[in-house]
């Protein structure tokens, strides 16, 4: 059977991706920073990006954390899952707010796909509601979600850096 301890690579790994994944968004956002500081609903997917890219760090920060009990780490992983579905939650509705033209409308509509959000987020709670009950096996969600949110994490950025002018 697996331990936390056996997940260090997978997370020093999914750690280092993440933080330079967030680094290209922020490069990305920078290339294109007036159409999209102009835009409510372009800034919200940047930060709905943002988050994508940040999720499987902080994962990496909780899998990495030395010494702790398996429920302490299961715990820590539904807390991380539930608050970060409360801000994409948040930043979804300041999506939906957002009044725009059909050609605005079309250009959003490519950064509001909910599937990836939610897997992401259901994986990291079922993730850690497998590990607070005792099992280790709840260890191999981490792998989809992570997958999932940095592909996704990725589209996004790639399509700010091709946002038209």
């Amino acid at each position: 059977m697996t331990s936390p301890a056996d997940w260090a690579g997978f997370a020093e790994m999914t750690g280092g991706a993440s933080g330079a994944l967030t680094g290209l968004l922020f490069v990305a956002v920078s290339l294109n920073a007036s159409k999209i500081s102009g835009h409510r609903g372009l800034r919200a997917s940047a930060a709905q990006t943002l988050v994508l890219f940040l999720t499987p760090l902080i994962m990496s920060g909780i899998l990495l954390t030395p010494g702790q009990p398996q429920w302490a780490l299961g715990a820590e992983l539904i807390a991380a899952g539930l608050i970060t579905s409360a801000v994409l939650l948040g930043i979804g509705r300041v999506k939906h707010k957002v009044t725009a033209t059909d050609d605005d409308q079309r250009l959003l509509a490519i950064f509001n796909r909910r599937g990836p959000n939610v897997s992401v987020m259901l994986l990291f709670v079922a993730s850690g509601v497998i590990l607070a009950c005792g099992q280790p096996a709840g260890l191999y969600l981490l792998l989809p979600a992570s997958l999932v949110a940095l592909v996704s994490g990725v589209l996004n950025a790639w399509y700010f850096l091709l946002v038209p002018s």
